[in-house]
């Protein structure tokens, strides 16, 4: 089987989708019958290899609103790698210009079409857009138009397969994204990392690792830390990881008790990163599903988070998903006074039932194998 995966969305300090790319990549090579091929964008053309993965990178300009993104615009030079690849499927990692590439060539060369939806569209232009409703409708037709004639759209989760139905959209399945948790387990925790960053050993660590943008609502979150910070000093220390627009914000919010760190590449400093702390937070309300979530619990962390999207489907701590702010306030001061509460093997047993990588990858070959099968048929 060939599989190609075309995505703007794949760079050195990506996220999720990155996170996604390269779980297959890693499971991939040990499968026999899978040729995989990746095709993002680059400073240059170029081909590489990572481990059996052949990768196609495509001169393409950055945008606009993210230096750490591409976006490819060679629609001949596209067409032309799909053409000499010749895969089973494709799979789109982007509702932009890709599709419609893909879609002229779907008949000429007979390959499957499946797209990933990782982004809701219409949530991030609420977090990004002040009047992100008036262009909904919009979005929706664009959504509608973009994943209707695919064979299969993948959702990773419930909630996104919902939302597609409501669009219209009804050839979803759901593969959740996964995490390797045998690795987390494996990884320990050093009492020398607080001494390292400077925190007392006393303090409540609050643990944020993500983008510092609107749409994952990150001056919400600063505003809630800068609460707990004027009602408990001593108390807390907020531990902030990643990078973003809206990184100065912090500086000007915060006057004490964080530490800033940049995106960590290495898994294993961010596994120590994630034992290190009490408490995971996100403030977003626009996900599709939350690796760093999964992540965190997989370390047995209990999860913050609003009441939202995919993640009543995915945090094991029901009663810790907020309504409001004030909610997520008191909610973080409940956990900071109950630490031993918290049955940290539940949460990591639960990750392991669920959003296990085994059990997530082998659940996405099996539909990329069944649907070849009825193509033979």
């Amino acid at each position: 089987m060939k599989l190609l995966d075309i995505t703007h969305f794949y760079s050195e300090r990506g996220g999720g989708i990155k996170t996604y790319i390269n779980n297959k990549i890693n499971f991939f090579s040990h499968i026999d019958d899978i040729q995989h091929t990746l095709v993002i964008p680059g400073e240059e053309d170029g081909i590489y290899y990572n481990g059996k993965t052949k990768v196609i990178t495509l001169k393409s300009p950055q945008l606009l609103f993210s230096k750490n993104y591409r976006l490819i615009i060679n629609p001949l030079k596209l067409a032309s790698i799909i053409e000499e690849e010749k895969p089973n499927i494709i799979e789109i990692g982007s509702p932009f210009i890709i599709p419609s590439v893909v879609n002229f060539l779907k008949e000429k060369l007979k390959f499957k079409v499946f797209g990933f939806f990782h982004s809701d569209l219409e949530k991030v232009s609420d977090g990004i857009l002040k009047k992100g409703n008036l262009i909904k409708p919009l979005i929706r037709k664009y959504v509608y138009k973009t994943y209707s004639n695919m064979d299969l759209v993948i959702a990773p989760s419930n909630y996104v397969k919902k939302y597609l139905n409501r669009v219209g959209i009804y050839n979803v399945k759901v593969v959740n994204h996964g995490v390797d948790v045998d690795f987390f387990l494996n990884v320990e925790a050093d009492k020398k990392d607080k001494i390292f960053y400077g925190i007392e050993e006393s303090r409540t660590i609050l643990l944020y690792v993500g983008r510092f943008s609107p749409d994952k609502n990150f001056s919400e979150l600063l505003n809630i830390f800068k609460l707990l910070n004027f009602s408990f000093p001593d108390r807390f220390h907020f531990l902030i990881v990643g990078d973003g627009p809206l990184k100065e914000e912090i500086y000007d919010k915060l006057d004490s008790n964080y530490t800033v760190l940049d995106y960590i590449s290495s898994k294993e400093e961010l596994a120590k990163i994630y034992k290190m702390a009490d408490v995971f937070v996100s403030a977003s309300k626009n996900d599709t599903f939350g690796i760093s979530l999964i992540e965190a619990q997989a370390c047995g962390l209990p999860v913050v988070a609003y009441n939202v999207g995919p993640f009543p489907e995915i945090v094991y701590y029901k009663d810790f998903l907020c309504k409001d702010a004030f909610d997520f306030f008191y909610k973080i001061i409940y956990l900071s006074e109950n630490k031993k509460l918290i049955d940290k093997d539940a949460i990591v047993n639960f990750v392991k039932n669920n959003f296990d990588l085994k059990l997530t990858m082998q659940n996405l070959l099996n539909i990329y194998r069944e649907s070849i099968a009825v193509k033979s048929v």
